[in-house]
């Protein structure tokens, strides 16, 4: 490099130069990957323009998700007792509701990255910016000293006199000497510059970044909160008209032979162990709807347990499984929904059992796939663990479906012969009615309250 390049070089980091490179198309689609990387100061200005791009792609997913958003609330706004739309409209609320979820964490988790980072670049800056003072110092202070010797304060006078880089340039000519140790320097000066310049305007970035997903967290959290809010309120309006379709659709004659390998065998030769009591299949939660009807109205025939998926179902008495099929992912649940059997249920098992000489069949529905540890003809101790909760099937969120049939005096021979050929998870008490309920009066198999064993 000739000795005037060398003094330009001082003056470009004197004055300062931005450097334009051009925007490079990336792909976005793994946000995941993205979120961590622009939530962490970048090394060069590609990286920037890269982020920069991913903002942009941020952007356009929360508007978008604003919009389905808006035309959900105005389709539910406009609903009536139209049963296929509901259930369109619920799977419709799943969905955005997952998108919403897994944007509101990607912010959080964004969030929390970009102020560690802001905190340790601050430190790398103050620094950095004192490293740079002391080496510009040491360079102003050679070069005075240099010119001293030769009898002029030329250099001097172009570095500290200089208004601004033009001018710079046009005092240049002429100056003929700089040593190779003061160009290193220089460069190595350069360097620091542009570093702290970058991490600088990465600062600033990042600063703003913070705020703009701070207000869109807010708001999407607020948005969460209406979406769960109309899902309730649509759920009431479906309830109302849930016990004839459960009726019909639970009461449908399946190919009992396609439900066989889910099934006690007819063979089967055990026993069934009394117990002095039950004990409660499901710890903690609450009781989300109880029998025989919904909070908002419609026919319930069990007893639901609201608690979170993944919640250990265990034995409420020794038995034997007399049905177990897990079809269905764990947490694909939605209104109308009629995976699983009975249908709706997801999956679902039916254990028999005997407490206080009386003969009982206990369902549990809408229960997760991973975890489910039970099959066909597998004798259980009270207490074991079966499976875990869920939300699959016809169902509006996690939670465990329970329902119990007295079933008297029967033996276990007589309950496997009656639903090897039904396959009746009700035992003939029906779908559609409270009429079946031991606590009117029904002979056994009769419906009873859950609660009454497990409140």
């Amino acid at each position: 490099m000739k000795k005037r390049n060398r003094v330009i070089v001082c003056c470009l980091l004197v004055f300062g130069m931005s450097s334009i490179l051009p925007v490079y198309a990336q792909d976005y689609s793994d946000s995941g990957y993205w979120v961590q990387k622009c939530s962490q100061p970048q090394s060069s200005q590609a990286d920037v323009q890269a982020c920069q791009g991913f903002q942009t792609y941020q952007q356009q997913r929360y508007e978008e998700l604003q919009a389905n958003i808006e035309q959900y609330s105005n389709d539910i706004a406009s609903l009536q007792a139209d049963t296929e739309k509901m259930e369109e409209l619920a799977k419709t609320q799943k969905e955005l509701q997952e998108t919403l979820e897994g944007q509101i964490q990607e912010k959080e988790e964004a969030l929390q990255t970009i102020q560690e980072q802001i905190k340790k670049l601050d430190t790398e800056i103050q620094k950095k910016q004192a490293e740079i003072d002391a080496w510009n110092e040491q360079i102003v202070s050679r070069m005075k000293e240099e010119q001293s010797n030769t009898g002029t304060n030329m250099v001097v006078d172009l570095i500290m006199g200089a208004s601004d880089l033009n001018d710079m340039l046009r005092r240049i000519t002429g100056l003929e000497r700089i040593t190779e140790d003061d160009q290193d320097q220089i460069e190595q000066l350069k360097e620091l510059k542009e570093e702290l310049d970058l991490q600088k305007s990465e600062q600033v970035r990042l600063e703003e970044d913070t705020q703009a997903q701070q207000d869109q967290l807010e708001s999407q959290r607020q948005q969460a909160k209406q979406l769960e809010e109309s899902y309730n309120q649509l759920a009431a309006q479906y309830q109302q008209k849930m016990a004839e379709l459960q009726a019909a659709k639970q009461a449908a004659f399946k190919d009992i032979e396609s439900l066989r390998s889910n099934m006690i065998s007819v063979s089967y030769s055990g026993t069934l162990t009394n117990v002095s009591g039950f004990t409660a299949p499901i710890s903690g939660g609450r009781i989300s709807a109880g029998t025989w009807a919904y909070p908002g109205g419609g026919l319930h025939l069990g007893m639901d347990y609201a608690v979170p998926i993944g919640t250990p179902v265990k034995a409420p008495a020794n038995g034997v499984i007399l049905y177990a099929a897990n079809p269905a992912p764990s947490n694909g649940g939605y209104l109308g929904n009629w995976s699983g059997y009975p249908f709706g249920g997801g999956n679902t098992f039916e254990m028999i059992c005997m407490v206080n000489g009386t003969t009982y069949a206990i369902s549990f529905a809408h229960l997760s796939r991973e975890g489910f540890a039970v099959s066909a003809g597998q004798s259980v101790v009270q207490g074991q663990t079966l499976a875990l909760t869920g939300n699959s099937g016809n169902s509006s969120g996690p939670h465990c479906h329970i329902e119990v049939y007295n079933l008297g005096t029967m033996s276990l021979e007589e309950a496997i012969s009656r639903f090897s050929s039904s396959a009746d998870f009700a035992w003939g008490t029906g779908w559609n009615s409270t009429a079946t309920a031991c606590e009117n009066g029904h002979g056994t198999p009769c419906r009873e309250r859950p609660e009454r064993f497990f409140g």
